[in-house]
């Protein structure tokens, strides 16, 4: 480890990061700096390797100053079926797409690990459709996957060492700069650290050492496969906040063991755990999660090793997201590097503001979680909702100047209008951005006032800070109409002026005391304290439970809220989701779910059951609050076009949908105007 009496003066200023800026030997390799872009699923991994568009999104990145790459985890067997596209490093097909990548990265000062993993009971896969055999070291119940595994014989054991043995091999054949073992997060590794996991009564269970054994093993397998010229490491999380998961007093020293015996030449500290709901939320911690929430285990971790006769780099990553948290995190001792994944999703040029002194432009990451691990599920590339540039870099990375260059009116100053007028602008165009209200942000301004979503309003922030760097001409307080914009001499008209909420037909609810999500929101409705509330909640978004929230805790009412879906949150990617449940349940909310709205009155919401068509009456309603189907403002669209006016509509205008679509359709237009 380098000697901290050597280091630059840990306290940083307002333009200065002498701890992230520093280089760090990390065993045999020197970092140019200590940030690090940690391993993540990007959705690239066609075949389980890496296509042009992989290679673009890594280059987007380290063209700009990263340190260290650690690319995403790889599998050691043949796996088939994946829901979702995963590195593959079981066979020699991996060797000549790892070499590219290392390559690419070291063209630019950076340096690239290779990522094996295997996970053992958190079996995803399947080839066809049936559930596969999952093995792990005890024939233990998984909670989260519903998954009974075979316990692994001790030729098994060796066997799979073997693989991990073999596929760093062809990492080191591909040029790689080291090899990572992901132990932590619930896989195969952490299973057999831990004492809840593993019941083994051989020579890989039964006591600390025994369970230490298999990755004891690994690393050393890994480490003759690579030899003495590259890092070898592994990633672990030390603290699993769920029934099964690791203990500081089963990892602290298992990572000890692990340095003392010269097996690793750094260890990366991470957070969550594969094994329960409550543990995946912390995987990707969403914004209900402090920031930098991963320091108090990795000063632990750090602590420890410093200790060692062969002390080595203690890397840490967990909800970094601003350069201010990831030097304070390196000033205090609590790592040696920061790794970041979403960091560098939402701002590909992160390490360049850092190492320019332009901290204070850097786009930071808001923690929503719903383009990046949010496209999981459906298999698509990683992208970010305030830069969906992201994941698209073949497409958008590079934009053409404007040619020639024209005079381009955008009306609507949501994330949409923004966008779309901050890259209409940056191509060479003269833009004049017309905001009817006194602030931009539109709907994101009242999404930010919902619990815990505060720092949603960061995509205001940033993209009014793109705005003002492309040199958009911004009026606010202007309702501009048609003859306004007819007279004005533009040559094309955006039109990003959103959707308004809804309220149902007045002959539905005649007598009842009815208000929109929004009108709780903002304040203009009226709610008193002790109230009997129902929340109908069609849109199964952030809104409704965020609004169940906001009455059951600000105004003590007795809430119920009723969701035209099969779980509160639907919509939402699944950790935030489940998150979301867990804060409406210690609030106290009521949910019911499978229920559409169909009418109310003076003291009664009528509703039914969306698959048996069942009536559902909640007696005793003071107040019904409706998170409804928007509705489309096409008023300035529809007239536009009708005057012959070139015009493009962007985000919820065209169709009310989420403030990703809304981004995305902002850069669409604003790059082919």
């Amino acid at each position: 480890m380098t000697d901290r009496a050597e280091e630059p003066d840990p306290v940083p200023d307002d333009h200065g990061f002498p701890w992230l800026l520093a280089p760090l030997e990390v065993g045999p390799v020197r970092l140019a700096n200590r940030m690090v872009l940690g391993p993540h699923g990007t959705g690239m991994a066609v075949g389980g390797s890496f296509d042009e568009a992989a290679m673009a999104y890594i280059e987007a990145r380290v063209a700009h100053g990263v340190g260290l790459v650690v690319g995403e985890a790889h599998h050691v067997v043949p796996i088939a079926g994946q829901t979702y596209p995963n590195g593959d490093a079981s066979t020699d097909a991996c060797i000549e797409p790892l070499r590219r990548m290392a390559d690419l990265c070291r063209s630019h000062g950076s340096r690239y690990v290779g990522q094996l993993y295997h996970e053992g009971r958190a079996r995803m896969n399947s080839v066809d459709g049936s559930r596969e055999l999952a093995v792990a070291p005890s024939a233990l119940p998984d909670e989260r996957f519903h998954i009974v595994p075979r316990a692994m014989t001790t030729d098994d054991v060796r066997a799979m060492v073997a693989n991990f043995g073999t596929a760093a091999g062809r990492m080191a054949a591909a040029g790689v700069d080291g090899v990572e073992v992901l132990v932590g997060m619930g896989y195969l590794h952490a299973q057999f650290l831990s004492p809840r996991t593993n019941l083994r009564t051989d020579d890989y269970g039964g006591s600390p050492e025994a369970r230490q054994r298999f990755l004891a093993e690994t690393l050393a397998a890994i480490r003759d496969a690579v030899g003495p010229d590259r890092m070898v490491g592994f990633r672990i999380v030390p603290e699993d906040h769920d029934p099964d998961g690791l203990r500081l007093e089963d990892s602290v020293p298992a990572c000890v063991a692990m340095a003392e015996a010269g097996l690793c030449d750094y260890v990366s500290v991470a957070l969550g755990g594969t094994h329960t709901l409550s543990g995946t939320v912390e995987i990707v911690p969403s914004m209900f999660v402090g920031a930098a929430a991963v320091r108090p285990t990795a000063r632990a971790v750090r602590s420890a090793l410093a200790d060692c006769a062969r002390p080595v780099p203690v890397l840490a990553g967990g909800r970094i997201n601003q350069p201010q948290d990831a030097e304070r995190t390196l000033a205090d001792g609590d790592a040696d590097a920061v790794v970041m994944v979403r960091a560098f999703i939402a701002d590909p040029a992160f390490a360049g503001k850092v190492r320019d002194g332009r901290a204070d432009d850097v786009r930071a990451c808001i923690a929503c979680n719903q383009a990046c691990i949010g496209h999981r599920p459906s298999g698509h590339a990683v992208s970010c909702i305030q830069h969906p540039e992201t994941g698209r870099e073949l497409a958008y990375g590079s934009l053409a100047p404007a040619d020639p260059s024209r005079r381009i009116a955008v009306v609507g100053g949501g994330p949409a209008g923004m966008k779309a007028a901050a890259v209409a602008a940056a191509r060479g165009h003269d833009v004049v951005l017309h905001e009817r209200a006194r602030r931009l942000g539109g709907q994101a301004l009242l999404a930010e006032r919902l619990p815990g979503r505060a720092e949603f309003g960061g995509i205001v922030d940033n993209l009014a800070r793109e705005v003002a760097a492309a040199g958009v001409d911004v009026r606010l307080g202007s309702d501009a109409t048609v003859d306004d914009l007819a007279t004005d001499g533009v040559d094309a008209v955006v039109v990003a002026t959103g959707a308004s909420p809804t309220l149902p037909d007045p002959s539905w609810t005649e007598g009842a005391r009815v208000c929109t999500a929004a009108d709780v929101l903002d304040g203009t409705a009226e709610v008193r304290a002790g109230e009997r509330v129902v929340v109908a909640d069609w849109r199964c978004d952030w809104i409704g439970p965020g609004v169940a929230e906001v009455l059951r805790t600000d105004h003590r009412c007795h809430v119920r809220l009723c969701v035209n879906g099969e779980a509160l949150g639907q919509s939402l990617q699944s950790y935030v989701r489940h998150q979301l449940a867990g804060r409406l349940h210690a609030a106290g909310v009521e949910v019911s779910t499978y229920l559409r709205l169909v009418g109310a009155d003076a003291d009664t919401a009528y509703l039914q059951h969306v698959i048996t068509g069942e009536p559902v009456v909640l007696d005793d309603v003071d107040l019904l609050v409706v998170s409804g189907a928007p509705r489309s403002r096409t008023d300035l669209l529809d007239g536009l076009a009708a005057a012959s006016i070139e015009v493009h509509g962007v985000g919820d205008c065209l169709s009310p949908r989420t403030a990703e679509e809304a981004v995305l359709d902002g850069l669409k237009v604003g790059a082919v105007l």
